[in-house]
């Protein structure tokens, strides 16, 4: 394992990983188990049909139907929460990648193996991509037992799409986080830039649904390419998921050259 960066950090993280996965799916199950029984539904669903299509879309989507439980998770689960379970891993991992072993002073040893430092960073980051994974599909297992267990006939195909979405945003971000922390060798740092363009991207998309002037600008926010779609009610859109795999990839590729470039010595 020794002799891999990848499995080296997959052995290190695999109880982490597992573990987080398993509290992700504590909830797609909950808000599942709990859709039947919620019985102000329908005055809920009248709320929201009085409400101006952009404020809803400030917190979903403009279709939001609570007469579903589609649109109830859409809602409930995949406007904040979903993808926060996503980023609190990918964010804090990817900042850590270079910087964290920086900071405790184990980079020296793993730079004295014959790698190159490209490797490093590549590794690390297929190391990260994986354990991302292994927690959507945790989400999804949560999702589908407590439909089972509730008898809710709920999408999961549909589900997994919007699970994926989830996922590629974490991706996005985690290559923002990654590079920050290969050019400054800060892991909070790196951590703290990633979240505050995730603040500033939810309101930025938000907003603009609201905001005429600010509309055109909802583009640069990686939010509007996690939810525009609605992927829950309409899938992943091709489209929208390239534009979150060039964050990741733009994020990694800067990762490596700022990394092979940094001198580490001081």
């Amino acid at each position: 394992m020794l002799r891999s960066v990848f499995g080296k950090v997959v052995h290190d993280q695999w109880r982490m990983v597992l573990g987080w996965a398993a509290f992700a799916a504590i909830w797609p199950a909950m808000y599942v188990a709990l859709y039947p029984s919620i019985g102000a539904i329908g005055d809920m669903q009248r709320l929201l049909d009085q409400m101006p299509p952009a404020v809803r879309e400030f917190f979903a989507s403009s279709s939001l139907d609570l007469s579903s439980p589609e649109g109830f998770l859409n809602m409930e689960l995949f406007t904040f929460v979903a993808p926060l379970l996503v980023l609190a891993y990918t964010v804090v991992v990817c900042g850590g990648a270079t910087a964290g072993e920086e900071e405790v002073g184990t980079m020296d040893l793993l730079l004295a193996n014959p790698l190159p430092r490209w490797r490093i960073v590549v590794e690390k980051s297929a190391a990260f991509v994986i354990g991302t994974i292994v927690i959507g599909i945790g989400m999804w297992v949560g999702a589908a037992a407590g439909a089972a267990a509730v008898g809710v006939d709920l999408d999961l195909g549909l589900v997994g799409q919007a699970i994926a979405s989830s996922c590629l945003l974490g991706f996005a971000l985690g290559g923002v986080a990654l590079a920050i922390g290969a050019i400054t060798g800060r892991r909070w740092l790196a951590a703290g830039v990633a979240l505050m363009i995730t603040i500033a991207g939810f309101f930025l998309n938000g907003l603009g649904a609201l905001v005429d002037w600010i509309e055109p600008w909802r583009p640069i926010s990686p939010f509007y390419h996690y939810i525009a779609n609605d992927p829950l009610s309409n899938g992943l859109d091709a489209g929208h998921a390239l534009v979150l795999v060039a964050w990741a990839l733009v994020g990694g590729v800067v990762a490596v050259v700022a990394f092979e470039r940094r001198d580490l010595s001081r």
